[in-house]
């Protein structure tokens, strides 16, 4: 009996053994570098000359293809009954496939299309330089994911010699990122839709690319938006409100290419109930540029035509609309509750301001520019055990340098007087704008690191910062603003939202450093 008894433990430390093997081996793939030995570190060209402009513009439909469905009392998404389908199951697989919307909270299945969402391109090309980028309707993009697009161009279009892909941070559009599954312990990342999304975005590019037609640039700035259209949540209250402006002109045929863009604030105003798809307000601000500011029974106002892309700014902190009461003053009505008329709202306000820009000017032009760009890798430390823990269980789709590092980037693109300072996440405008304070309570107190904000060592007045740009990290805060431990900041009761969707603290002073020195190394030169 004795050595039955022993075989039988023997076996069972085996068995577990092999088990927890299994494991550690699940974990570690899970947590791997898809790119590894990946780094840019750009300086292109050595020595930018100035020369003709040509550029281009395309938008493609990222859309999924939906069937009909209707949201039972369990908030779960249905085909119509009289499809005679007792769920989805797109794959035969017995399973409920669900599109699941990011933002929010977990179990947010796709109920159907309000409007398109797209992945929308710009190229500058001058001859010296030829740089993408493109918008896309999501609410971010990891960098692995962006490194596969760039390899995907590298064989189909060597002539790009970088892209820049930048999330809108919509929340009302499928998962690309894993967070917001059926439950905290599912990705709701649909793979075959994220592939398509990536090869929709190479077809962007390309198409982009190919047309190309000598431009001209134009350049404005609108200092900042009114009140009611977007609200810092978190104190300090710092916004990062202004308008900056990139309209596209053909010089040949005297039309207009398009516009781009440069604005702050989550799309976010449908908030979380609301489950069709959409590209928020960046639908009504995009589609008001092109074709007028439309209502059901008439257009208040003609657009400009041409493809519009809108690019994010800084919305850390955060950047948001709701709670906000936006006025339509061609309904002479305002809006509060999360619903597609405040969305309406808000985007014909904003496009209302940027025709009446293309009207009555003034813009700076140029048909000719210098262009040159910097481009650094860089590793941030992960110090968020739900972050940690995402990435061994294989919720996020992104891999790790090492166990708690991964990779990301910063870049800044010049075109003449204009500056593109992309930032891989959702930075707090307090290190673009200025604002940075040493709250009592911090948990990391002293002097301020993120100093001198990033808009003061650039030379202005054409400064895009672009924020989600080939990452997204999460929140990109002051060290100083960190706060996690009692007693909290401004006399708070309870921690404020953010921490728990940052890397750390250590992130802003990294981000802040590194674009500094790229800042510096541009115009040092």
């Amino acid at each position: 009996m004795k050595r039955i008894l022993k075989k039988l433990l023997i076996y069972l430390a085996a068995v577990i053994a092999v088990l927890i093997l299994f494991v550690l081996v699940v974990l570690l793939y899970n947590i791997r570098d898809r790119h590894r030995g990946y780094s840019l570190d750009l300086h292109l060209p050595e020595q930018p000359e100035a020369a003709p402009l040509r550029v281009g513009l395309s938008r493609i439909s990222i859309t999924p293809d939906l069937p009909d469905r209707w949201i039972d009392a369990d908030h779960n998404a249905r085909y119509q009954p009289d499809r005679g389908d007792s769920f989805i199951d797109g794959d035969g697989d017995n399973q409920f496939d669900a599109i699941w919307l990011a933002g929010f909270h977990q179990n947010r299945p796709a109920a159907g299309v309000h409007d398109p969402i797209w992945a929308r391109s710009v190229v500058w090309d001058n001859g010296q330089l030829c740089v993408a980028l493109v918008s896309l309707d999501a609410i971010g993009l990891f960098h692995d994911d962006v490194i596969d697009i760039r390899n995907q161009l590298t064989q189909q279009l060597p002539a790009i010699d970088y892209v820049i892909i930048a999330a809108t941070h919509n929340h009302e559009v499928p998962d690309l990122m894993g967070l917001w599954g059926p439950n905290p312990l599912q990705s709701g990342v649909n793979d075959d839709y994220l592939k398509w999304v990536r090869d929709r975005t190479v077809e962007s590019v390309v198409e982009a690319y190919g047309k190309r037609r000598p431009a001209r640039v134009e350049l404005a700035r609108l200092d900042s938006t009114a009140s009611d259209l977007v609200r810092d949540s978190r104190p300090p209250r710092v916004l990062d409100d202004e308008l900056h402006l990139m309209l596209f002109r053909d010089i040949e045929a005297d039309t207009v290419l398009g516009l781009m863009v440069n604005w702050g604030n989550h799309p976010e105003t449908l908030e979380s109930r609301n489950l069709q798809i959409t590209s928020d307000f960046c639908h009504y601000l995009r589609q008001g540029i092109e074709s007028g500011l439309r209502y059901p029974d008439r257009i208040v106002r003609r657009g400009i035509g041409g493809t519009a892309v809108f690019v994010n700014g800084a919305v850390g902190g955060l950047m948001t609309t709701i709670g906000a009461e936006i006025y339509d003053p061609w309904l002479d009505r305002t809006f509060k509750a999360p619903d597609f008329d405040k969305a309406r709202a808000q985007g014909h306000r904003l496009a209302d301001l940027i025709l009446d820009r293309v009207e009555d000017g003034p813009w700076y032009e140029l048909t000719e520019a210098e262009m040159e760009l910097r481009v650094r890798t860089i590793l941030l430390p992960v110090r968020n055990k739900y972050f940690l823990l995402g990435g061994a269980l294989g919720i996020f789709h992104r891999g790790f340098v090492k166990l708690r590092q991964v990779r990301s980037e910063v870049g800044l693109l010049r075109i003449g007087p204009a500056y593109l300072l992309t930032i891989p996440g959702e930075i707090n405008p307090e290190i673009v704008n200025g604002g940075v304070e040493t709250p009592d309570g911090a948990d990391y107190p002293g002097e301020p690191v993120e100093v001198p904000p990033l808009r003061d060592l650039l030379p202005g007045p054409h400064d895009f910062l672009i924020g989600l740009g080939n990452d997204e990290i999460g929140y990109i805060m002051p060290e100083t603003h960190w706060d996690t431990e009692p007693p909290f900041t401004y006399g708070a009761k309870k921690p404020f939202y953010g921490e728990v969707n940052s890397l750390g603290p250590q992130t802003g002073p990294i981000i802040h450093r590194t674009a500094a020195d790229l800042i510096r190394s541009m115009l040092e030169k």
